[in-house]
């Protein structure tokens, strides 16, 4: 199965496993030729970018059925969208999905920060969600 490049919120390990509700395999990869970019819900996106200098850290994740179903109610699909790239980890390039915001762009984001909003308003968020990952969770074990 393909696997997820996260890059907000999901690149940070404790808020990647709360908000999917288990520890799924992840390595380090990077994407080149997209920015990151505001969202009005203070989180971030991307948008491809003709000049391929902006280098997006990220990390990917090996998910199961239930962990991508999970990963788009988490992403409030079909606010974002699974969109085809390919990024370069230690053993070379390789094909992933990753989601993108479908609403308008915002302004481009510089820096490193997982999200815009503050580490306790996204553990907030993560905590509220938690109710929706635990139902799916069941609902897929059943």
């Amino acid at each position: 199965m393909t696997q997820l490049f996260g890059y907000g919120t999901f690149r940070k390990t404790a808020w990647r496993n709360a908000i999917l509700g288990a520890e799924y395999p992840a390595q380090p990869a990077t994407l080149r030729g997209y920015r990151r970019i505001a969202t009005g819900s203070g989180y971030l996106s991307l948008r491809e970018s003709l000049f391929d200098v902006a280098l997006i850290e990220g990390v990917l994740v090996e998910l199961d059925e239930v962990g991508w179903r999970i990963a788009d109610a988490w992403e409030e699909v079909p606010k974002y969208q699974r969109v085809e790239i390919v990024v370069n980890t230690m053993h070379g390039p390789l094909a992933a999905l990753t989601y993108i915001c479908t609403e308008s762009a915002g302004p481009p984001v510089d820096g490193d920060a997982p999200a815009l909003l503050t580490d306790a308003e996204v553990e907030s968020s993560i905590e509220i969600f938690s109710a929706q990952m635990r139902l799916i969770r069941q609902r897929g074990a059943g």
